[in-house]
């Protein structure tokens, strides 16, 4: 994840010019959100409505657990200042995704332009990064590794997308990190896999930068 030299409140204060604002174009049913306390008591109260309108016990464990992932999770992004993250949050018949996907967005900070070229550098040369698609200015890692849940074990695949954030000189990257889950029998090139590769690349395909309407970074996405 990116690594952050100064808060957006502090390159304010010290008159640092604030970035430009990204939008990603999501999907139906995708939402862009930011891991505040607000957005989780939010999520919460969603969750606790779908589950008490169930009402079995059964139920109210389940609420139990994922609350508690909930919280994790979010407090997770907190610290490691994830600026946006983006994820299905509204089952849309068709559109829905053959197995949980989200993207987290963070700004990664150097100190010269040298530095971030030599991360760029690392990236390609001994990660394997290449450009996404037919655009240069994003480049796209791509990994899996295997992560045991309870008795089971699930194959967890992990696009890293770099771009440079416009006007920093080379000095400020924008990475969204893609991550989403397979079973270990769902082959690497399965077509649900493939499917949600797919979209996640489509969605990064989007990006695009526009003038700050403040300090920071967007709040908003376009659908």
């Amino acid at each position: 994840m990116g690594e952050f030299a100064t808060e957006a409140p502090l390159r304010d204060l010290l008159g640092a010019v604030p970035d430009p604002e990204f939008e990603l174009t999501m999907p139906p049913g995708w939402e862009r959100s930011s891991p505040t306390q607000g957005v989780e008591a939010g999520f919460e109260q969603r969750m606790s409505r779908a589950f008490m309108e169930i009402g079995s016990p059964e139920a109210m464990t389940a609420f139990a657990r994922l609350r508690a992932e909930l919280r994790s999770s979010m407090e997770t992004m907190r610290r490691e200042r994830v600026v946006a993250f983006f994820a299905p949050t509204k089952d849309v018949g068709r559109w829905v995704v053959p197995f949980p996907a989200s993207i987290i967005a963070t700004i990664r900070s150097m100190p010269t332009t040298q530095d971030m070229d030599g991360y760029v550098k690392s990236l390609i040369v001994r990660d394997g990064a290449r450009p996404l698609g037919a655009n240069r200015g994003v480049l796209r890692r791509e990994s899996e590794h295997v992560e045991k849940t309870g008795d089971e074990q699930i194959v967890v695949r992990s696009i890293l997308y770099v771009a440079p954030v416009p006007g920093t000189g080379r000095r400020r990257a924008l990475e969204l990190l893609a991550v989403f889950g397979r079973p270990e029998e769902a082959a690497p090139d399965d077509a649900d896999v493939d499917a949600v590769t797919a979209l996640l690349d489509g969605i990064v395909s989007t990006l695009r930068w526009h003038r700050p309407s403040g300090s920071g970074v967007a709040r908003g996405a376009r659908r």
